[in-house]
Parts: C-alpha cells; structure tokens; sequence
C-alpha cells in the first residue's frame, strides 16, 4: 500500500507543480489574480467558433462528446494549473473509450500573449485531450458572457507580466446535445465531476 500512496503523490506532484515550473517566471506575481470574480450561475452557453492550432475549432463539431470549458490564461499563477491538473486527473481515471467521446477547452482571456502555439504547449503539459483556444478579445468577451465568465485585467507595474486579470474560476461541463449541463469549483474533488461525465456519456 505504501508504494501506492508514493505514487498517488508523485502524480500529483508532476500534475500540479511541473505546469508551475513551467510558468516560473510568472509565479511571483503581486496576487491581484487571486481575487475571485463571480459567474458562471448563470448561463445560457451557446456555440462558438475560435482558434486552435488546427484552424477553427467550433463546439458544434463535439456534439454527441461531453466537453469541459474553462477560461483562464496561460500565466495565471496557481487557479488555472490547479483546474487543468484537475481535469487531467479526471481523464486518467476514464477508459479510452470514454475519452474518444470527452474533450476540455482551455479559452485564454489573455490573447495578446497566448498565442496558439504557447497555448499548445501549455495545453500539452496537462493532458491531450484539453485543446487551448484564442481569439480577438472582442469575441473571446461574447463567448466569456454567453457562459456567464467575467473577467478583468488590471495592471500591475511591479510584477513581471506588469498585469494579472481576475477570472471566474469554475470549470463547465456541456452535454452531448451542446448545452451546459452544470459548473463545478476548479479545485473540486474529481469524484463528482468524474461522475458528472460518466453519466452523461450513458445518456446516449
């Protein structure tokens, strides 16, 4: 048993502070981001069409897949790693199967500087079932608000990004129809959002 629990931790570890040590540079940030801004209880979702690396990417194309949609930004200092290595603990607990029918969008709040091929790479780190999408930040704010997402960047002169933007920090899980079925904490246990997918997937 002992061993089991070495590795259970050691999982963890690389899920969480791998991602960390990928963003070191940006881990001293004055904690303004850690401020949290309300929203995702209200949303009537909707389709989208943004940016990834393999051109448009429309959540009309996942119908009949159960997608988890997240918004955050690639130098978010804690939140966002804690909810991609959260939503990669899901994955490695579903069966291959499972995954062919599931999918998770990373949206960044922060186009200027998430470019497709940083948000890849980011993306990558957790999990290849989690696609980072960008867009204009005009169109990145209509899908924030069709889900209920509010968000603010405010300047921060004496940090190293000079910046941080404040996010609502829920995962939301849409069903196999393209309709938000229900948000979750990003830091919530992966018991209930696991099983908040699997009886989706029955559904159908």
């Amino acid at each position: 048993m002992c061993w089991k629990k070495l590795f259970f931790k050691s999982k963890i570890f690389l899920l969480v502070f791998v991602p960390l040590f990928f963003l070191s540079e940006y881990i001293f940030i004055l904690p303004a981001h850690e401020k949290k801004v309300s929203g995702t209880n209200n949303f009537h979702g909707g389709d989208f069409t943004l940016k990834s690396t393999e051109g448009p990417f429309s959540l009309k194309d996942l119908r009949g897949s159960v997608v988890l949609l997240f918004f955050g930004y690639t130098s978010c200092p804690n939140v966002c790693p804690i909810s991609l290595a959260t939503i990669s603990n899901v994955f490695s607990q579903m069966s291959p199967d499972e995954l062919k029918r599931t999918k998770a969008l990373f949206i960044s709040l922060d186009p200027e500087k998430d470019n497709l091929e940083i948000l890849k790479q980011y993306t990558n780190y957790f999990h290849p079932n989690i696609v980072g999408l960008t867009e204009d930040i005009k169109v990145l704010t209509i899908v924030a608000e069709q889900y209920g997402v509010k968000y603010k960047k405010t300047l921060v002169p004496n940090s190293t990004l000079g910046y941080v933007i404040s996010h609502s920090d829920d995962i939301i899980v849409i069903g196999l129809d393209g309709n938000p079925q229900k948000s979750f904490p990003h830091d919530t246990n992966t018991v209930p959002l696991l099983a908040q997918i699997k009886q989706l997937l029955v559904v159908n």
